[in-house]
């Protein structure tokens, strides 16, 4: 366990891009919504008309911002950390299991700083300036539990896959991503293709249920691909 524990902290050696990344994403989306909202009260003449709050409630900029910046982090955890966490006497077992507490924390870490800014939102009746980037509809439009576990499973789900693709790298090299990649998309464009009649009923019956539980198994099977990919990753 303790081993486990060493490579979790590890990882987060870097604490810049652990804690004050992410903020400073969150601070440049609330700098742009607040324009983007202030230019369009300017426009419509108001902020208090149930239509400009339907529209704002629109605002994904918090959802769209954070998985390029997620992605990265967990390609690199597992691409850059990897060799040298090995050369430290880590096993390959011990360097998923501390890679995946290393990501839980962090993606804990975001989901309370997001609930933590939802509650200023709400308590400033959306900044003073009815903007809305946290009360939107996207991340349960100002329920708390529903931006906690949407925000928690988001970021985990963000940081799983780029840590697949980064075990990819680091077993089959350059190659190795663009051919999963390539092989995912050709999947999932057939499944889109075969499902293509039924999209619009399929897509309106999803719950927010079934997203976190798609959510889940997808981070548990990209987790056993990232177990049996770095099995026999050489260590570079």
């Amino acid at each position: 366990m303790n081993r486990i524990i060493n490579v979790t902290r590890l990882h987060m050696n870097k604490i810049g891009s652990f804690v004050t990344v992410p903020i400073v994403i969150l601070a440049l989306v609330m700098v742009i919504s607040i324009v983007i909202a202030l230019a369009i009260q300017r426009a419509t003449g108001g902020a208090g008309g149930a239509e400009y709050v339907d529209g704002a409630r629109q605002n994904g900029g918090v959802v769209w911002s954070l998985p390029g910046f997620l992605v990265y982090y967990g390609v690199q955890a597992v691409a850059t950390t990897y060799p040298f966490a090995l050369t430290l006497g880590t096993t390959r077992r011990n360097f998923i299991l501390g890679t995946m507490l290393s990501n839980v924390l962090q993606a804990a870490y975001i989901a309370l700083l997001l609930v933590l800014l939802l509650g200023i939102e709400l308590a400033t009746d959306h900044w003073f300036m009815s903007v809305y980037v946290l009360d939107v509809y996207l991340l349960g439009a100002g329920d708390p539990w529903v931006l906690a576990v949407t925000g928690f499973l988001g970021v985990l789900f963000c940081l799983t896959i780029g840590g697949f693709f980064g075990a990819i790298w680091v077993r089959f090299g350059a190659k190795g991503p663009a051919i999963v990649g390539s092989a995912i998309g050709l999947v999932l464009a057939v499944l889109l293709l075969v499902f293509a009649p039924q999209l619009p009923e399929i897509v309106m019956g999803i719950t927010r249920a079934d997203i976190a539980l798609g959510a889940i198994v997808t981070i548990v099977l990209a987790l056993v691909v990232t177990w049996f990919a770095m099995r026999r990753a050489a260590v570079r």
